[in-house]
């Protein structure tokens, strides 16, 4: 757990892009599960980034199980893994708020994940709702993966969804860009 603290202060201190907390991590820590990228680090696009700092440096990759039922990764830089679990229980206890000047919350977000349990039935009640939703707000509320595949899924349906650039920001790194964000 310090190693991660010490991850999330260098973050914070650097002021780090999404590339650069990955490499900042896999420096830090003896191991980063596919699982805990996205919520640790707010990472979305989290394979495109493995494969990019895999072409840096020599990765350690080892296939590992979640919370009984989801397969994924642990990576590392250490050559052996043996030493690493093959499967790991997480449960989310979020301390991550949403907020934007449209006075979105996060408890928009969290009603939606009460009513409704399909991630692709979730995602189509926000936006319908009226909420702009980003591959985060997919992520941590929604349990989508991969955003753009369902929104691709919902226009094929004969949905209208707009993309449209939403600026944000967030507190582990201290930075504001621009993400793409869905609605209606």
């Amino acid at each position: 757990m310090r190693q991660w603290e010490d991850v999330m202060r260098e973050c914070r201190d650097t002021g780090a892009g999404a590339r650069e907390r990955l490499r900042i991590a896999l420096l830090n820590v003896d191991y980063v599960t596919s699982f805990e990228l996205p919520f640790r680090l707010l990472l979305t696009r989290t394979p495109q980034m493995i494969d990019s700092v895999r072409r840096e440096w020599q990765l350690s990759q080892k296939k590992v199980v979640f919370n009984e039922r989801q397969r994924g990764c642990v990576y590392s830089l250490q050559n052996d893994l043996s030493g690493v679990p093959d499967s790991f229980s997480y449960s989310l206890a979020t301390r991550i708020r949403r907020a934007d000047s449209y006075g979105m919350t996060t408890r928009c977000f969290t009603d939606i994940a009460g009513q409704v349990k399909a991630p692709t039935a979730r995602l189509k009640l926000a936006l319908e709702s009226g909420l702009i939703v980003t591959a985060l707000d997919g992520l941590f509320w929604l349990g989508i993966q991969r955003i753009a595949a369902d929104v691709q899924r919902l226009r094929q349906s004969g949905m209208t969804i707009i993309t449209r650039d939403v600026e944000v920001s967030d507190s582990l790194t201290g930075t504001t860009r621009v993400v793409s964000g869905y609605s209606l």
